[in-house]
């Protein structure tokens, strides 16, 4: 996505993506624009201000503005993962992703069903929500100071009110695993959370194992974008998780 405005101070937001993995969010601040050129589409923007797209950390007032909207948004999908099992999204989110990657993050699956009884307890929720993957503060921004969700989303899928919360805490706080060399990691702490802390809602065994598993998602997004098959990111975070025992969930408690 890209933005811009014109010599008359009209924002604008371009769009490169297929349209297939893309829903389309009704918006009284933007007018579909039409393709210009051919493969990519334009908003115009309905306000005259200044155009904003936010970065992370955001005041997570704008995670309920988000939710609200999402809530507008309906689909009868359900997510792959509770579809078709857990084990399948590292080749749905990285069609690159190495084979031997695929494995490990299917085995990092049994120990967090294992550890954390992840998989069935997160079948056995009735409630579910729209939802998407990449849920967090790059979604939204504003012109002047009207609040926006950007007009086109990726695809929507049925999945449980927790997911929501914990991407976005995920998206907008979290950044990691750091090797051991890193600069950043200098006092040997692999994970940071913009010293976050959160209430007791979250702080349970099954939330922190699907804490873990959208992490995982969280990295390998990261690492489909850098176009890095052998996922060193991922390898590492799946080695101090299931081998080395740490747990970041619990420092936000």
């Amino acid at each position: 996505m890209y933005s811009g405005s014109t010599e008359k101070s009209i924002s604008y937001l371009i769009f490169q993506s297929g349209m297939s993995k893309q829903e389309q969010l009704k918006s009284s601040l933007w007018t579909y624009w039409g393709e210009k050129p051919e493969g990519t589409r334009i908003y115009k923007s309905n306000l005259y201000g200044r155009l904003k797209i936010f970065k992370k950390p955001l005041d997570d007032k704008y995670m309920d503005f988000l939710f609200k909207s999402l809530d507008l948004m309906k689909t009868e999908d359900i997510h792959p993962a509770l579809d078709i099992g857990f084990k399948l999204e590292a080749k749905r989110l990285f069609q690159k992703i190495d084979n031997q990657m695929v494995k490990k993050f299917a085995d990092f699956i049994d120990f967090l069903n294992l550890s954390f009884n992840l998989e069935s307890q997160t079948k056995s929720e009735t409630k579910l929500l729209s939802y998407f993957d990449d849920i967090g503060p790059f979604i939204l921004g504003s012109i002047g100071t009207s609040a926006f969700v950007i007009p086109e989303i990726p695809k929507l899928f049925l999945a449980p009110p927790s997911w929501r919360e914990i991407t976005w805490i995920i998206n907008n706080y979290f950044s990691g695993p750091y090797p051991k060399d890193s600069k950043k990691n200098s006092d040997l702490n692999f994970f940071h959370w913009n010293n976050l802390k959160l209430g007791s809602e979250l702080n349970s065994t099954y939330h922190e194992g699907i804490a873990y598993y959208l992490i995982s998602k969280f990295i390998i997004i990261y690492e489909a974008f850098s176009n890095n098959s052998k996922c060193s990111s991922l390898n590492l975070y799946i080695d101090l998780i299931q081998r080395d025992g740490k747990r970041p969930w619990k420092d936000l408690f």
